[in-house]
């Protein structure tokens, strides 16, 4: 994966929780990032119903900052 040097924790932790896995991609310019927060949403999402949504953005949200912060 590239490197997400220069990005902002911050922002990326609220692209991943708004947009999820597409505004993460779309964030990082990379493809990489779209498949796994949007696997994992999905995922989530059809196992425990409605909660399984609100997890799923938290775990994009996730990716994104810890992204950041592993790349620095």
């Amino acid at each position: 994966m590239p490197s997400a040097k220069g990005k902002d924790a911050g922002v990326a932790c609220i692209v991943g929780f708004i947009f999820g896995g597409i505004g993460l991609a779309i964030y990082f310019r990379n493809v990489a990032d779209l498949f796994l927060p949007l696997a994992v949403s999905l995922a989530l999402g059809i196992m425990a119903g409605g909660i399984g949504v609100l997890a799923g953005a938290l775990v994009a949200a996730l990716w994104g900052y810890f992204r950041v912060q592993l790349s620095q």
